[in-house]
């Protein structure tokens, strides 16, 4: 077993949790809740909130096939890049729209995804 791509599946997994239930309750519910926004935008949000909830997971699998020698090492390349440009993007709409950066953590997690991906694909 490869430890540092189990890490990664597990920081996947435990991100997903995080997305699922912090998230749930911070974000899709107060979009539902949303009175005043069109039905499409509204969603169409939504759609994508269970579509990140989807891709969260996939990643934690993937990592974890690649671990425990069931899937391809190509996964895990591909797992660790998705990682990574989830990270980038996070910091980039933190610069580009001047957020707060301590109201949009998820690049860290993202980053520490990515960075045990990369050492578990060097090892």
């Amino acid at each position: 077993m490869d430890i540092w791509l189990a890490f990664a599946a597990a920081l996947a997994a435990a991100t997903t949790l995080i997305h699922v239930v912090l998230g749930g309750r911070e974000i899709a519910t107060p979009l539902l809740a949303a009175e005043r926004l069109h039905p499409v935008p509204k969603f169409t949000l939504y759609y994508c909130w269970h579509l990140v909830t989807i891709v969260l997971a996939a990643l934690a699998l993937a990592f974890g096939l690649v671990a425990t020698g069931l899937g391809s090492r190509d996964l895990a390349i591909f797992a660790t890049g998705g990682a990574a440009l989830f990270c980038l993007w996070g910091l980039g709409m933190i610069g580009l729209f001047r957020l707060r950066i301590a109201h949009f953590p998820q690049w860290a997690l993202f980053a520490a995804i990515a960075i045990s991906g990369v050492i578990g694909l060097w090892q």
